[in-house]
């Protein structure tokens, strides 16, 4: 009986031995390409199909996901068992992701001699792990920021491009552009040219001609000069005015100036209509420049106590 309990206790102890002793079959990959800055997916560093069961990667050592090329890196592998095998490996991190450029908008106008800044179109130049990317002067930048290459003239129509080259902390490139059009500047309307001033002087106000100190063609003044037979007419100097300014006593005495004929009524009726107005009544005028050319703007005049007044 105890000779039995030995060979019993004898091949239990063989086949515990046989168990420790096993080791956990792995096959590593050599040579594993790993992305920059992301969690490694370790399960890229051995043959699930010429593997043990249940194989999987319990510690990586001497490794960083932040440094780009080849590393010597040592892992150790486990499975349910808890059995363990430890391997050195080579693996290569890559970055393979390149920046990101986002724009405003896509296309742009602008008028002659407008202030234009390239950058404002910009919204954002970032890499998708190391965040914003910033802008740089560097003609030969090969890393690390961005550049902008522009021919816009704003002081010359045309069509333009802006164009935006970005590196990041490994050197990978990305492009975007957008178009630039610069629109012809408004012509500013033409000054009329003074004319003389003949003796006969027209003034119009609102379509009405009031003829001042007109002198009659056949009431000249007598020649005085009866040794002379050749008499010297002098006209008088031209007077220079600007056209499109208006003439500050053109305005009514509301003191407005309206963009509308019907804003000026709309005012006018506003005003004398009110319960605490102390007006009876109103009219409203087209104004005139300084060359007595009507422009498009209107003022109103109010009637504090004559009754005569009318509306247009």
């Amino acid at each position: 009986m105890k000779k039995s309990k030995k060979i019993i206790y004898l091949a239990v102890s063989v086949m515990l031995l046989a168990a420790c002793g096993s080791s956990l079959k792995v096959t590593v990959k050599e040579n594993a390409v790993l992305e920059y800055g992301e969690k490694p997916d370790y399960s890229l560093l051995f043959d699930k199909d010429n593997s043990d069961e249940g194989v999987t990667v319990k510690e990586v050592k001497n490794f960083d996901n932040k440094k780009i090329g080849e590393q010597e890196i040592t892992v150790i592998f486990t499975n349910a068992d808890e059995k363990t095998k430890e391997e050195t490996l080579k693996v290569t991190v890559k970055d393979t992701k390149k920046p990101e450029i986002k724009l405003k908008k896509d296309k742009l106008e602008i008028t002659e001699d407008d202030k234009f800044d390239a950058v404002a179109n910009i919204e954002s130049v970032k890499d998708p792990l190391d965040g914003d990317i910033k802008k740089s002067d560097d003609k030969k930048l090969t890393k690390n920021g961005y550049l902008i290459a522009s021919d816009v003239d704003a002081k010359k129509a045309g069509s333009y491009t802006v164009k935006i080259t970005a590196f990041d902390v490994n050197g990978n490139k990305a492009e975007s552009s957008y178009k630039v059009t610069v629109k012809e500047k408004p012509q500013e309307p033409e000054v009329q040219q003074p004319v003389s001033q003949t003796p006969t002087q027209t003034n119009t106000n609102n379509g009405y001609s009031n003829n001042q100190g007109s002198t009659s063609s056949n009431n000249k003044p007598a020649n005085n000069n009866s040794g002379s037979s050749n008499q010297t007419v002098q006209s008088k100097p031209q007077q220079t005015c600007q056209a499109g300014k208006y003439r500050p006593s053109e305005i009514g005495n509301s003191g407005k100036i309206f963009n509308s004929e019907q804003e000026a009524i709309d005012y006018g009726t506003k005003i004398d209509s009110a319960e605490d107005s102390n007006t009876r009544g109103f009219s409203y005028f087209q104004m005139m420049d300084e060359c007595e050319n009507l422009l498009n703007i209107w003022s109103v005049d109010f009637d504090y106590g004559n009754y005569n007044i009318f509306v247009k």
